[in-house]
């Protein structure tokens, strides 16, 4: 049975659509939602130390990713060997947030991306236009960094709870979709 794993960014595992997508992709794909050290004070050696220890380094893998899980899972393609990867970033940011300077310390080395695309079988990035958190501007570009699909919303906030989003269908159909690239 094909697995992927989630990787939120500053929340925990149980909130906002990531315990719906588990149900909705059961039983035919194991969702693994990541433990995350100190998610309301995250640092990148914890992060990735924990990525390390919950995601096997092997060939076609799956990771699904939310805000700072974006670049926390390039981080983590980025230290490892593998090939074939998917990956779904929704709502990701590789450039500072000024309001949220506390998170700068992740994007230091800045992604290889022409190093990442070849480790990519096949990503799409999934932003809203009206996300106060993350402006849809760099996941577009990181879009065309990794060559990847780019979705577009003209709404959808940061895709909180608070932004409405408990269930998230369109990511569902997105890991769907590449789980068998």
């Amino acid at each position: 049975m094909p697995s992927a794993y989630l990787i939120h960014g500053t929340s925990t595992k149980e909130d906002d659509w990531f315990p719906w997508l588990e149900e909705a992709l059961a039983p035919t794909i194991t969702l693994h939602r990541l433990s995350l050290p100190h998610p309301f004070s995250p640092t990148p050696a914890a992060w990735d130390a924990a990525l390390d220890q919950q995601i096997p380094a092997e060939d076609k893998l799956t990771l699904i990713t939310h805000s700072l899980g974006g670049i926390t899972a390039l981080r983590y393609l980025g230290r490892h060997q593998v090939t074939g990867a998917r990956l779904i970033l929704v709502a990701p940011f590789d450039q500072p947030l000024p309001l949220y300077p506390g998170l700068n310390s992740f994007l230091s080395p800045a992604p290889d991306y022409p190093a990442l695309r070849a480790k990519l079988a096949a990503a799409t990035v999934i932003v809203a236009k009206d996300d106060p958190i993350a402006p849809w501007q760099q996941g577009r570009r990181i879009a065309q960094q990794l060559d990847a699909k780019l979705i577009t919303k003209a709404h959808g906030g940061h895709f909180l709870t608070s932004d409405g989003f408990r269930q998230f269908p369109l990511v569902e159909r997105e890991v769907r979709r590449l789980i068998n690239k």
